[in-house]
């Protein structure tokens, strides 16, 4: 309960009933109900939970904001306005037919061996000793026998004796892999106690039945090479987790970006900067949506879901002409929750005005200045940092690894919603250059084998929920990834 708002009762002399008091320890603006229903209404005594809801509402109703137009210097010669787009959507997310298959055994069967098929295809690749054999081909086999095999991962436990049995399968059977913690096996170890269900990975070991011991574990993994390097000295910006129309959007901050990017900078460093950014990536979250969690309409300062995106494409309208706009949606846009989320609809982009932007969905490849970039929301880190031991959302960019280590954006089934479509989607087949995610709020970056791995946070302030979570997000984070240079910069615009 907040001791402020308790205190203010206590000096007006009224109480509060037991649901009152419920109700008031939900509220982020309990403060400010309280004053104005200490102003309304001085003779109350006992504050039931109508008449708090009703000063609750008036605390709450908040005008739409009008958008402020962006100064353009007539001074400010940005060099990308020299440059023709050099972008190219490898692969969309389109959903047609697919979207509306039903969800049969039959549909998941198929979605389950292209996940399978293709990964297993991967790790096949992986120079070795051993050709990959089918499970099958393992019954039978002479006791000690070295075999390599590849699996979907059931389950895992711990024995009794503290060792890992995990069980895969591949289109032929079963096997049981047993993981000891033999002190030569340490790293084996390790690695298996990061396995998550309905991944697919390879094991290196010895046939003694029931089980195969394991002394090597497969990922899919990326292989070790140098950051490519683009030819012209531009900038891709990224952006994500706006929630425009949430009443902790910060809307300043977020104005403070747009005039940057014309120019308003404080110094002639940061204006070099700004003019050579060509391209902005918004990776989803574009708006705060409505209806996506209890009582959202309380923290709206818009509620029609058409205003909210209209709000946005205003915005837009103040990015640099010379500037490419791809937008992706997030699990609070109004597209399909299940992913792969497809682009934008028709009648949402004409709400977003005349602005010329690419819809991309969520995920898609992109080819931009020659770099493979892969742009996901990123809702799937919410179980992957649950699943893995030592994840967390002060560090986003460690469970993102962890998903470009087994070559897929969405690995464990059921916490994360997916279509069961014929194609896997959630596979990277192509080794990205760039791989970017928003989602939790939190930047982070680093450089994996040569791909650069970063969260782009966000431009919404902690929110109650994030308070109760102890999670502390990072807003108002402009990443700038330098193409020529494989450089990611951050601009912070939160003072």
């Amino acid at each position: 309960m907040n001791e402020e708002a308790l205190r203010i009762i206590d000096n007006a002399g009224m109480r509060l009933s037991s649901e009152a008091s419920a109700l008031l320890d939900k509220m982020d603006d309990a403060v400010s109900v309280m004053k104005k229903l200490i102003e309304a209404e001085p003779d109350a005594f006992i504050i039931s939970p109508e008449l708090l809801q009703k000063y609750a509402e008036k605390a709450e109703d908040k005008k739409i904001p009008m958008p402020a137009e962006v100064y353009r210097s007539p001074y400010f010669k940005p060099a990308a306005a020299e440059h023709a787009p050099d972008l190219k959507i490898e692969r969309e997310t389109e959903i047609n037919v697919e979207a509306r298959r039903g969800g049969t055994l039959e549909d998941f069967v198929e979605y389950f061996n292209d996940r399978f098929r293709r990964t297993a295809s991967i790790i096949r690749a992986r120079p070795g000793e051993n050709v990959v054999q089918s499970i099958a081909s393992t019954r039978g086999m002479v006791k000690n026998s070295r075999v390599r095999i590849v699996g979907m991962v059931n389950s895992k436990h711990v024995t009794k004796n503290g060792n890992l049995l995990v069980d895969i399968e591949d289109e032929s059977g079963t096997a049981k892999i047993l993981v000891t913690q033999d002190p030569r096996n340490r790293a084996v170890f390790a690695d298996a106690q990061r396995l998550v269900p309905d991944e697919v990975v390879g094991f290196e070991g010895a046939v003694s039945e029931p089980f195969i011991f394991a002394n090597s574990l497969l990922w899919p993994e990326v292989p070790i090479r140098e950051p490519r390097l683009a030819e012209r000295d531009l900038s891709i910006a990224f952006i994500s987790d706006i929630h425009v129309a949430s009443r902790f959007f910060m809307e300043d901050n977020f104005r403070k970006m747009l005039r940057w990017l014309n120019g308003d900078c404080p110094t002639e460093k940061e204006r070099e900067a700004a003019g050579k950014v060509k391209y902005l990536v918004i990776d989803g979250d574009v708006v705060d949506g409505v209806g996506i969690y209890p009582s959202q309409e309380r923290e709206l300062v818009i509620t029609d879901i058409y205003e909210q995106y209209k709000l946005f494409g205003k915005m837009m309208e103040d990015v640099p002409e010379h500037i490419e706009i791809i937008v992706a949606p997030g699990n609070h846009d109004a597209v399909r929750r299940a992913e792969p989320q497809p682009h934008f609809p028709e009648d949402l982009t004409k709400e977003m005005g005349g602005r010329k932007m690419h819809f991309i969905g969520s995920p898609s490849n992109l080819m931009i200045e020659g770099l493979r970039t892969l742009v996901y929301h990123g809702t799937s880190l919410d179980s992957v940092i649950a699943a893995i031991p030592g994840m967390s959302y002060a560090q986003p960019e460690k469970p993102m690894v962890e998903l470009l280590r087994r070559r897929n954006l969405s690995p464990i089934y059921g916490d994360n919603p997916i279509v069961p479509e014929k194609h896997d989607y959630m596979v990277i087949h192509e080794v990205p250059d760039i791989m970017v995610m928003g989602h939790i709020h939190k930047n982070g970056s680093t450089n994996y084998r040569g791909t650069a791995v970063f969260n782009s946070g966000t431009w919404q302030a902690r929110t109650e929920y994030q308070r109760q979570q102890g999670h502390e997000p990072t807003p108002c984070l402009l990443s700038l990834y330098q193409t020529r240079y494989a450089r990611l910069d951050v601009v912070n615009f939160m003072s």
